[in-house]
C-alpha cells in the first residue's frame, strides 16, 4: 500500500528533540516500511513571519522555513514551510499554497491520504485528497476536541469542511472518542480508536515484575517535559505528605526553576532529584529502579510514557478523563487520579504503600498483559486494518 502522511505532528529535521515534536506517527510510519509498504510523509512546519522572532521558538521556526526531504528510519520525509500568524487562523490562500507544494512534490498517487491534528494541517491534507481522487483519513488529538469544543478556530469553514470531507476518523484514546461522539452524535463515518505501541525489546520479563513487586515502595517517579500542564508541582506537595518515599524528576522546561524552588519551600528538597533532560535510554534505566510513576496530567492526548513505565514494572498514575483513561483502568493495572488533584495523588500512593505484596504483584501482571497486545507491529497492524476498512467500503456506507 502507498501512504501519504499530511500532518505538523512529526519531525521535521534530523536532529529535532522529542521534545519539541512528539515521534508517535512516526512510530507508525516506520513500522509500515518494515512491512513493506510505501510512505511518504509530509511535515508541515507552521512558522511566524520575521516581526514575531521574539516568541518562543520563533527563531527556531524560522530557521527551518524552508522545503528540504530527507530519509529517518526508512521513511521519506518532506518539509513543507507554512506562515501563519500567533494565534490566529490561516487564509485558504496558505492551506491552497501548501496543497499545490504537496502535490509537487509527488511522484505517485497514493492509496490513501491520511492526517493527524486539524491544524493547520486537516484542510491541506483534505485537498490534496480531493485533488488525487483518493480517500483521507483524519485522526484526532485532544487539543483538536478541545478546540471543537470551544469553538476556537474550528468555526471557520476550511476545518468544517476537513471533518466532514474524511472518509474516516480515527482518536488516539477511548476518551476522545467518547467526547467526539458527544460533539457530533449524527456524523456517519466510520471511526476507530488508534493508540501507541511500545517496541517489543524494551518490557522486562514477568519474572523481573514478580520479583519487583515484593520491595518497599520507596521511589516515586515522573518523567516529562516540565510545563504547566503536567502538574509537576502536584507530585511534589504529594510527596511532602508521604513519608519515607522519594521523587525524582526527570525532564527539563521552563518551569524547572519554579519547581525547585517549590520543593524548597516546602521542605522536602532534600527527598526531590532534579535528573534534568536524559536521553531515552537513560530514563527507561530511571523507570526500571523506580516503584510508582505518577504523572497527573491534563491535555494529555495519549502518553507513550505511561506505557514505558508500566513496562518497566512501575506501578503508574495517570489522569482520570486524559487520553490514559481507558488504557490504564483503575485499580486493574494502575491507577488514575483527577488530574492535578494533589489530595488524590496522595491518597492513591498511601493506598499503593499499603498493598500487600500479592496485590502489587497482581497490578503490575496486569498492566503486563495490557502492554503484550499493545506493541508497535500490533498498533501499526490494527491502524492498517482500520485503512483497509474505510478503503474497501462503499461510498456512503454509515459506520
Amino acid at each position: 500500500m502507498r501512504i501519504v502522511v499530511i500532518t505538523n505532528l512529526y519531525p521535521a529535521y534530523i536532529s529535532q528533540l522529542a521534545s519539541e515534536n512528539t515521534q508517535v506517527v512516526h512510530f507508525f510510519s516506520r513500522e509500515w516500511v518494515k512491512q513493506g509498504h510505501q510512505v511518504e510523509v509530509f511535515a508541515i512546519w507552521p512558522y511566524y513571519p520575521t516581526f514575531f522572532s521574539f516568541l518562543p521558538g520563533g527563531r527556531r521556526r524560522q530557521k527551518y522555513s524552508f522545503e528540504e526531504t530527507f530519509i529517518l528510519d526508512g521513511v521519506q520525509i518532506t518539509r513543507i514551510p507554512f506562515e501563519k500568524f500567533p494565534r490566529l487562523l490561516c487564509s485558504e490562500t496558505a492551506f491552497s499554497g501548501a496543497s499545490e507544494t504537496i502535490l509537487e512534490h509527488m511522484k505517485s498517487r497514493p492509496d490513501v491520504v491520511i492526517c493527524h491534528r486539524m491544524d493547520p494541517s486537516a484542510p491541506i491534507a483534505a485537498e490534496v485528497g480531493k485533488r488525487l481522487g483518493v480517500k483521507y483519513l483524519l485522526v484526532l488529538h485532544k487539543s483538536d476536541l478541545q478546540n471543537l469544543d470551544n469553538g476556537r478556530y474550528y468555526k471557520k469553514a476550511a476545518f468544517v469542511r476537513s471533518l466532514e470531507n474524511a472518509a474516516g476518523v480515527a482518536f488516539r484514546s477511548e476518551y476522545l472518542h467518547r467526547w467526539f461522539d458527544g460533539l457530533f452524535p449524527d456524523l456517519s463515518k466510520p471511526e476507530a480508536v488508534l493508540k501507541s505501541g511500545l517496541q517489543r525489546e524494551i518490557f522486562e520479563t514477568r519474572e523481573f515484575i514478580v520479583e519487583k513487586a515484593r520491595r518497599p515502595i520507596r521511589r516515586l517517579l515522573t518523567a516529562c517535559r516540565l510545563i504547566k500542564d503536567k502538574n509537576v508541582d502536584s507530585v511534589i506537595r504529594a510527596t511532602r505528605r508521604i513519608p519515607d518515599i522519594n521523587l525524582e524528576i526527570v525532564g527539563d522546561g521552563p518551569r524547572m526553576g519554579e519547581l525547585k524552588k517549590l520543593s524548597k519551600k516546602i521542605g522536602v528538597e532534600g527527598r526531590v532529584s532534579f535528573t534534568g533532560r536524559l536521553s531515552h535510554s537513560d530514563t527507561l534505566s530511571r523507570m526500571r529502579v523506580a516503584d510508582v510513576f505518577a504523572m497527573p496530567s491534563t491535555r494529555e492526548t495519549f502518553g507513550m510514557v505511561y506505557l514505558e513505565a508500566m513496562s518497566k514494572g512501575c506501578i503508574t498514575i495517570g489522569s482520570r478523563n486524559e487520553g490514559i483513561d481507558g488504557t490504564i483502568v483503575d485499580g486493574h493495572n494502575g491507577f488514575l487520579v483527577d488530574a492535578g488533584d494533589t489530595e488524590d495523588l496522595v491518597r492513591k500512593i498511601s493506598m499503593i504503600k499499603d498493598l500487600s505484596v500479592s496485590e502489587r504483584e497482581r497490578i503490575l501482571l496486569n498492566a503486563h498483559g495490557t502492554l503484550e497486545g499493545m506493541t508497535e507491529k500490533r498498533a501499526a497492524t490494527v491502524y492498517l486494518s482500520f485503512i483497509e476498512d474505510v478503503l474497501t467500503r462503499d461510498e456512503g456506507n454509515d459506520k
